[in-house]
Parts: structure tokens; C-alpha cells; sequence
């Protein structure tokens, strides 16, 4: 077998949708060398992921890809849980802006102008190498690197060696079998069948504007607005239904009826699924770790399918090029399951009590279950934050005891230095370990932080006037963003992983310089880091 020609390979990546397309261009923009094998040679052309969160298009941000994007989304409406009597007993909206992360919390989306965007991005990229219509076979972990067949579309085989393998090849996964991994399952299996449309305009008034969960025991639906002329209808299958892979379109325009007839719009896809709700354990096998939906399968019910993948993808790239940098050892990716599980685990177990809310079928429990959620909001059904519902980092690379610990950290508009246009936050400031302190430090305290700020390559931000401090830029924020998440914590320093996550925040300076040390032990760096607590409260 011949080796497929080109630079040596750090990392391959085993599928080309939008975790491994994501994951690509995220590894591209750190220069490193990454090789993308797709079986498929075209972009499904039909939806399927509908719905994207602000941590999703915060990472398209930094991707550069954002602004493209525009056009093909639009923000994601509230939704409405109906019960049996057709009156609402939730209501889900993302609250008002500005946003904690600049970014509308939610948004529906055209997943095929996502791919295209996020595929011409890694193909502006000088260290990714696209590999379209090649089907990897076997995988091989040969210690210190990792070896892959590759049958290209002509049907010739070759081989390519890379450091890492990262399968994001789908819910069927070949890496996954033939790494012998499972998928433990959390015991959630619903047959159903999902409706997209493009509505005449005429007709899209007289749709419901917002999102609507019909709980109805008789037929459970949902309901949901696409960007532009898109809506989507998903329906429980009932028992008799189940054995159909593909439903008649006389049995779909028969579910529409209510809303539509067939003159008034056109069936864009309809797809029967099973709704499952899986979690791989463990993550990495040696060098091959996985990522997307070969690691994990969730219901649709808070939209966080594919968002769950993009979290791997972010998790994933600054780790690998840390550890591929020689900055930090192997045993770094380690934190990635660690994380990415419980977390994945905890949003599905949530996604799975909402699926059991929408998908109860007996009218007597269905009746009770609509009195007790009313009585549980003391009778008013009241307006509940979407973004609440997501759990943060519990494990891993956190530093446990606060709130904040594993918690998006918020993202301002505002400007670095006196001139300039108000921008996102993250187009301003470095990648990679960040300090925010709320108040500017004197030089000295700055000098103590120094070699713990060096240890993670961290550079230190303030919210006011950096008043020429060496080292210290200052961020003048535009929203009052930050200033009331520093009040809301209670915390005077914050420490934000190249994720944007909070490793974890500290009341002062002197906090502060603790904070990093325990970072650098945790990530395992060897480098060493002074700490001089009297110095830095001084």
C-alpha cells in the first residue's frame, strides 16, 4: 500500500460534516498539519441539524465564517409547550439582550450553507489537506503514531500515518466498531418522523410565529421556524406507523392538514428517525478519539444535537495543539472525555425529561402531568431562560468551588486601547488562556503574576485603562457585559481557557496568582510558577 503523498500528517480526521469541518478549521488556524478523509464527495444537500447556540457561533467567530453565515439563520423564536387542552404549560425564550456572549443564545439555521461556508474556510487553510470520495478502512494505533488505510474514489488504497486520529464519522461510526467502543444508552427510544418545508410566503402569516411543543397524548408534534420560508414539523410515530422508513406524502399532507394544504407550500424532506439518547464511554482509545455523533446521540427536544458536537470540536483543538506544541503532555487529552461526558450526559438526561414531557401518551398522565407543571410556576406559567436548561464543565480542567467554575465566560462588544469601533471581545484580544481582572493592578502586582501568566502563555486583561501598563491590555466594554457578570460572581479575577471556558475566578490578585499555579498543575505543564502572594496583594 502506497503512502498517500504530502506534508507528515499531525492530525487525521475522519469525516467532513460540521464537527470534523469545525474541528479542521479550528486546528488550520493554529497552523497545524491536518489531513480530512470524507467518504461522501458533496455536501448532503438536505437539513438536518436545524438549531445553533451562541458557544456554536462563537466558535464559527473565531473560524471567521460568522458574518457568512448571516443570510442562512435566523434567531430562534420562544417556544410554547401545549398541553392536552391545547393551553401552554412551559415557555422557553433566550431573554434580552445584550447577550452574554454578543451572540443571540439560539438560532435556526440551513445546515447545507453552514457546510459550505465551513468548507471553504479549511480550504483557504495552507495546513489542511481535504481528502473528498476517500473511504477509511482500518485504523491502527502503532504506538507513537497512528496508522489509516485510504481507498480513494479511483478504488487504489493508500496509507497515511498521523500523531492523532479524531473519528467524527457519524451515529454508525466504523471507527467506533472497530475500536470495539459501545454506546451506552440512557434508555430513551422514540419513533419519529421529521417534516421540512418551504411555505409560499402568502401563506407564512397565517403559520404560529413562535415555537410550539404540541403535548398532545393523541399525536405529540413540534413545531419550529426555519430561516426564510423553512418550517419543520416533527411527529411521534404511532405504534401501527413504526415499520415505515419513508412516509407516503398523502400520510404527511394528512399530519399538515391543520396547518397547510398541499398547494400552499412544497415537502423539502421528510425523514423518518429513531430519537435515541447515547453516550460513549470511554472517549480515546490510545491515540483515536472521537467526537460528534460517533460519541454521542441525543433527542432533538433542546435542539443541542450537533451544538454537543461543536463543544467537542472547541474542547478538542486546544488541547491537541498544546500537546502537539510540546506545551503540554499527553495526558492532557485525557481531560477531554473527562469533561465532555458528564456534560454530554447531563444535557441529554435534560433533553430526555423534556422528551418525556412531550411524548406522554396516556391522556390520564398526560392531564396530571400538565396540572403539576402549572402548579410547579404557582399556577402562571412563567418565562424560563433556553440557556439555563445546559450544564457547564464540572470535571476536568476546572477548578471546582464556584458557580462560574466551567461556565461560558461572558463575551463583550468594546475596544482595546483609545481608538477604534466598539468589536466582539474575541476579534480583540489573544487566543489562549486569559486573566480578566475587574480592576487594573499596580505594576508590582502584575510583575508577581508574571511567571504564572507565562506558564499557561495567559496574558492578562482589565476592565478600565490599562494606564500603560507592560503586559496589561484594557478592554473598555461597550454593554456593561462583564461588569455585572464580575458582580453577579462576587470575584475580582477570572481565568478563561482558550475555550472560552472559566477555569475558575478568584476574589483578588493574590487569588489570582493561585488560580494559575493550580491551572498550570492541572493541565500538567512542567514549567515552573512562582507565587508570591505578598507581592501580589501589594
Amino acid at each position: 500500500m502506497n503512502p498517500i503523498p504530502g506534508p507528515p500528517v499531525e492530525v487525521a480526521i475522519v469525516g467532513f460534516g460540521p464537527v470534523g469541518a469545525t474541528l479542521a478549521a479550528l486546528l488550520g488556524r493554529r497552523g497545524r498539519r491536518v489531513a480530512v478523509f470524507d467518504k461522501s464527495e458533496q455536501i448532503y444537500p438536505l437539513p438536518r441539524a436545524f438549531a445553533l447556540d451562541h458557544e456554536a457561533m462563537r466558535t464559527f467567530q473565531e473560524i471567521g465564517i460568522a458574518g457568512a453565515l448571516a443570510p442562512h439563520m435566523t434567531p430562534y423564536r420562544p417556544t410554547i409547550y401545549q398541553g392536552a387542552d391545547g393551553e401552554p404549560i412551559q415557555h422557553f425564550d433566550m431573554g434580552p439582550s445584550p447577550y452574554p456572549l454578543a451572540w443571540a443564545p439560539s438560532y435556526t439555521f440551513n445546515q447545507p450553507a453552514l457546510e459550505a461556508s465551513l468548507r471553504r474556510a479549511v480550504g483557504l487553510m495552507p495546513s489542511v489537506s481535504v481528502h473528498l470520495g476517500h473511504e477509511v478502512g482500518f485504523i491502527e494505533d502503532e504506538g507513537e503514531q497512528v496508522r489509516l488505510s485510504v481507498r480513494a474514489p479511483d478504488g487504489s488504497s493508500g496509507e497515511v500515518r498521523a500523531r492523532y486520529v479524531i473519528a467524527c464519522d457519524g451515529g454508525t461510526s466504523p471507527a467506533r466498531k472497530q475500536l470495539g467502543l459501545q454506546l451506552r444508552s440512557l434508555d430513551f427510544d422514540e419513533p419519529w418522523v421529521v417534516i421540512d418545508m418551504h411555505i409560499d410566503e402568502d401563506v407564512l402569516e397565517r403559520l404560529p410565529a413562535t415555537n410550539i411543543q404540541y403535548c398532545n397524548p393523541a399525536r405529540p408534534c413540534t413545531y419550529v421556524v426555519g430561516p426564510g420560508t423553512h418550517r419543520r414539523w416533527e411527529f411521534l410515530l404511532l405504534p401501527h406507523e413504526t415499520g415505515q422508513r419513508d412516509m407516503p406524502h398523502e400520510a404527511i399532507w394528512k399530519l399538515l392538514a391543520p396547518w397547510l394544504a398541499p398547494h400552499e407550500a412544497r415537502i423539502w424532506r421528510a425523514a423518518t428517525y429513531r430519537f435515541h439518547a447515547v453516550v460513549l464511554d470511554p472517549w480515546r482509545r490510545g491515540r483515536v478519539l472521537l467526537a460528534g455523533d460517533a460519541a454521542h446521540q441525543m433527542p432533538p427536544f433542546l435542539a443541542q444535537g450537533m451544538c454537543q458536537g461543536l463543544r467537542d470540536a472547541t474542547n478538542l483543538a486546544w488541547k491537541l495543539d498544546w500537546v502537539l506544541r510540546g506545551k503540554a503532555p499527553e495526558s492532557l487529552l485525557d481531560s477531554y472525555g473527562t469533561e465532555r461526558g458528564p456534560q454530554v450526559e447531563e444535557t441529554t438526561r435534560t433533553v430526555k425529561r423534556l422528551g418525556q414531557i412531550i411524548c406522554e401518551r396516556d391522556p390520564a398522565r398526560a392531564a396530571q402531568r400538565d396540572q403539576g407543571l402549572r402548579a410547579q410556576q404557582g399556577g402562571e406559567v412563567r418565562v424560563q431562560l433556553r440557556q439555563s436548561l445546559l450544564p457547564g464543565v464540572r470535571h476536568g480542567l476546572v477548578e471546582p468551588g464556584h458557580d462560574a467554575a466551567g461556565t461560558p465566560f461572558p463575551q463583550a462588544v468594546g475596544r482595546v486601547g483609545a481608538h477604534g469601533a466598539a468589536e466582539m471581545m474575541d476579534d480583540l484580544l489573544p487566543r489562549g488562556f486569559l486573566l480578566f481582572l475587574r480592576e487594573a493592578p499596580a505594576p508590582a502586582q502584575l510583575q508577581a503574576l508574571q511567571s504564572g501568566l507565562d506558564a499557561l502563555d495567559a496574558k492578562a486583561v482589565c476592565l478600565h485603562d490599562a494606564n500603560g501598563i507592560e503586559g496589561l491590555l484594557g478592554l473598555a466594554e461597550a454593554d456593561g457585559v462583564l461588569a455585572r457578570w464580575f458582580e453577579a460572581q462576587g470575584c475580582g479575577a477570572a481565568l478563561v481557557r482558550p475555550d472560552h471556558i472559566v477555569y475558575g475566578v478568584a476574589a483578588d490578585i493574590g487569588g489570582a496568582a493561585e488560580l494559575l499555579e493550580w491551572a498550570r498543575q492541572s493541565a500538567g505543564l512542567r514549567e515552573p510558577c512562582s507565587l508570591s502572594a505578598d507581592a501580589a496583594s501589594g
